[in-house]
């Protein structure tokens, strides 16, 4: 049982611990660092402890204070009462130092007092729902001394950061103590920080900074505005870091970023002489880049930059457009480097300088869509005297990069295909197998802009049947580009592609077990025979003549039918003599000579085995071709660079009685000859007869996806239907929605949908 509270011995000891606060006072306020030895502070100590442990005054009364409630009390009068001493201040610079010494010495006043009070700390506070022994110590601060001056800390605290933003130093330590007065004089809670420093504290600066970048605005240019409010910003995120309460650095950082970024964005960006389009003008890319990094900051910042930049680039490829379609010939190869070149240029701005940040990447891309399908113009050039135009130039022509004289309009997509059918020959620029794979890098990059990619390949799937029959390619480089276009847009896309050159590759197989046929069935090869066949589906249609064949050929392709028959079921052989080739060997008074020409070439040729003059309209019966072939080749052959055939009569022009004959005088310094081929490479009504076809092409395809989303849904209304078709068929074309409409009227007149009889924007399926 505790002893009786004695009112006497309480007093005494108390005036003990009074004289021990008033000694721990005045070291603390020396500046000693050990305040009590053992024995004085254990002395204390037990003084604390065994008024805890006394009973209440008078046993017998409930209402009787106990030692540990009085103590309690006097604990927090005693606390208050030395504050109460200490309300005087200097004024000016020395508010600051001196109130955070106070602050600093009160607290460790009062953690001292803790110690020494621990046991009344530890029972009697807790078991009472009492404030501890600290928070005691903060609250007497706060009634007695922060409520008194929390205006003019403010204001002291606020003229020292005032100060660092005009270039000054001040005493960080110093401010940091004062701010976290703030935190602490709300316990566990920010409530006080907030209210009482940090809202006017972001208030003021707001209109600081409302003031500062008006006066910039007015004085500076963007980019040195910019290079400003990029300092600013690292000074205040530097000061939130040094001195604020960590919740703080957002909300300062986003205060100012709306005073100097916020309001003056528009101006900023399309300001004269340094806004957005004089940094891309200029090439100011360090520049742009601050302009980047300001601008992400802050909500939407960056979607009036990319409307900037989304129509200066619309504009620059529109010059590219308008230049080249004002030009007297149109040459595919510059236009096309002149994309790559400005598709490089943004390429090289969105990842070094905007971060390939999504909203550029969708500006940039609306851009190139825009300009680049564009179709071109080609104006009418003056026609030629017939004479100038001899075959000579019509190869130069055909071999050019220039497209044709004729008034007609080209589209990217034919452009895009030339210049790769250019790369992959050999006439193209000799190119290493590393700046080959970069180049085609940036065509598939350019190609990811083309609206009709379907387009693109059917000129591309007749480009590459030429140079894998008729010139000469490398499968790598055919394979390298076949394989990023089927990364870009799938494996269906390039199943054609890749067939054809598969073609190739089994063909030259099929050559070699043919050859071992006819050796193995002893069969004499009348002429070195080398077919190749090609499946139907991958490859362009081909023109199907009736020429009649020389007999060696006529035998070798019934040898090779038969070799084929035996080793495939129903496969039916068609011949296209149109992509035939020959070498033949011809005996001229001055030479022997090799010479490489097209089966045409080479049939008319022949027929000089047997006759010395030919009638120009006799070939025509003799080998059923048709009279445009037997012209164009005859020219070739007559007037062409090498002039194997004279014409008896004069001029170029050719009759159906004009008489050719073996040109005796022939002679050249090599043995080895290529006779050319006039073919026009751009002619509109072949590039007009693929357009058809893949118009047709898409009728098809925009039938079967409106019939496969019919069969999935069962049953659409025409809007939704028309949205979702386009979404699926943009992958490889623009739709036009009434095309579209178009369809689903035929498919609703073939009984695949019908409308439904209430609501007649309903379809449904019919199985």
């Amino acid at each position: 049982m505790h002893e009786v509270f004695d009112q006497e011995k309480f007093e005494e000891d108390w005036q003990t611990l009074e004289a021990g606060f008033q000694r721990l006072l005045e070291a603390v306020e020396s500046g000693f660092v050990k305040v009590f030895d053992n024995p004085a502070y254990m002395k204390l100590y037990a003084i604390v402890y065994n008024l805890c442990t006394k009973n209440r005054l008078d046993v017998d009364n409930e209402s009787s204070p106990q030692a540990t409630e009085i103590l309690y009390q006097r604990y927090g009068e005693l606390l208050k009462k030395y504050l109460e001493e200490r309300r005087t201040w200097e004024e000016g610079p020395a508010f600051l130092p001196t109130l955070v010494k106070r602050w600093t010495n009160h607290k460790l006043i009062v953690q001292t007092m803790e110690k020494l009070f621990a046991y009344l700390d530890r029972y009697y506070t807790k078991h009472n729902a009492l404030d501890s022994l600290k928070d005691c110590g903060l609250k007497c601060f706060n009634s007695v001394i922060y409520e008194d001056i929390k205006g003019k800390l403010f204001e002291a605290l606020f003229q020292e950061i005032q100060k660092e933003r005009n270039g000054f130093d001040i005493d960080r330590t110093i401010l940091k103590e004062a701010v976290n007065l703030f935190v602490e004089m709300g316990m566990d809670s920010l409530s006080v920080y907030t209210r009482d420093f940090e809202a006017p504290f972001l208030a003021k600066t707001a209109d600081f900074y409302k003031m500062e970048s008006s006066k910039w605005v007015a004085e500076d240019s963007a980019t040195q505005y910019m290079k400003k409010a990029e300092d600013r910003l690292n000074q205040e995120l530097l000061r939130a870091q040094g001195y604020l309460h960590p919740t703080s650095e957002t909300n300062l950082i986003r205060c100012v970023e709306k005073e100097i970024l916020t309001e003056h964005q528009k101006a900023l960006i399309e300001m004269e002489n340094s806004g957005v389009v004089v940094l891309l003008q200029d090439q100011k890319l360090d520049d742009l880049a601050r302009m980047y990094r300001l601008f992400a900051r802050i909500s939407k910042g960056l979607d009036p930059i990319a409307v900037i930049i989304k129509e200066y680039s619309t504009n620059e490829g529109m010059k590219i457009v308008k230049k080249h379609a004002d030009l007297p010939e149109l040459d595919f190869k510059n236009y096309v480097n002149d994309l790559i070149e400005i598709h490089d240029k943004y390429t090289m701005i969105l990842s070094k300088v905007l971060d390939n940040n999504s909203v550029f990447q969708k500006a940039i891309k609306d851009a190139f869509e825009a300009f680049i399908n564009q179709n071109i113009t080609i104006a009418p050039r003056p026609a030629k005297p017939a004479a100038a135009e001899g075959a000579d130039k019509d190869i130069k022509a055909a071999r050019s990069t220039l497209l044709s004289t004729q008034n007609t309009t080209v589209s990217s997509s034919e452009l895009l295909a030339n210049y790769c059918d250019m790369l992959m020959k050999n006439t193209s620029d000799k190119m290493t197998d590393e700046d080959m794979e970069e180049v085609l890098e940036k065509v598939v990059a350019l190609f990811g802009h083309i609206s009709d990619k379907d387009l693109f390949q059917e000129f591309y799937r007749k480009q590459l049947s030429r140079r894998l029959l008729v010139s000469s390619t490398t499968d790598e480089n055919e394979r390298s580009l076949i394989s990023k276009l089927k990364l870009k847009c799938g494996a269906p896309y390039t199943s054609k592609l890749e067939g054809m050159i598969n073609d190739r590759n089994v063909s030259e197989e099929t050559q070699k077990n043919f050859k071992e046929y006819i050796r193995k069935e002893g069969i004499p090869p009348a002429c070195e025979f080398t077919p190749q066949v090609l499946t139907t589906g991958f490859w362009p249609l081909f023109k199907i003549d009736t020429l009649d064949c020389p007999d060696q050929v006529k035998q070798m392709m019934g040898v090779f039918k038969k070799f084929y028959d035996s080793r495939t079921q129903s496969r039916v052989l068609k011949w296209v003599h149109s992509l035939g080739t020959a070498t033949l060997i011809a005996r001229f008074p001055k030479g022997e000579k090799e010479l490489s020409m097209n089966a045409y070439q080479a049939c008319i040729c022949l027929l000089y085995n047997n006759a010395t003059v030919v009638m120009a309209g006799d070939m025509e019966k003799q080998l059923q071709l048709s009279w445009e072939e037997i012209k164009k080749n005859l020219h070739t052959l007559a007037f062409g660079k090498y002039k194997v055939l004279i014409k008896a009569q004069p001029g170029k022009d050719i009759k159906e009685n004009d008489e050719f004959q073996i040109n005796d005088d022939f002679q050249d310094r090599v043995r080895k000859i290529k006779i050319p081929t006039m073919v026009a490479k751009f002619n509109p009504k072949n590039t007009q007869q693929v357009v058809q076809q893949v118009e047709e092409d898409r009728r098809h395809a925009i039938e079967a996806c409106i019939v496969r989303l019919m069969k999935s849904r069962r049953q659409m209304e025409h809007s939704q239907l028309i949205s979702e078709a386009i979404t699926q068929l943009s992958q490889h074309f623009k739709p036009d929605p009434k095309v579209i409409k178009r369809r689903i009227d035929d498919l609703i007149a073939r009984e695949y949908l019908e409308r439904d009889s209430d609501r007649t924007n309903l379809y449904r399926y019919l199985a």
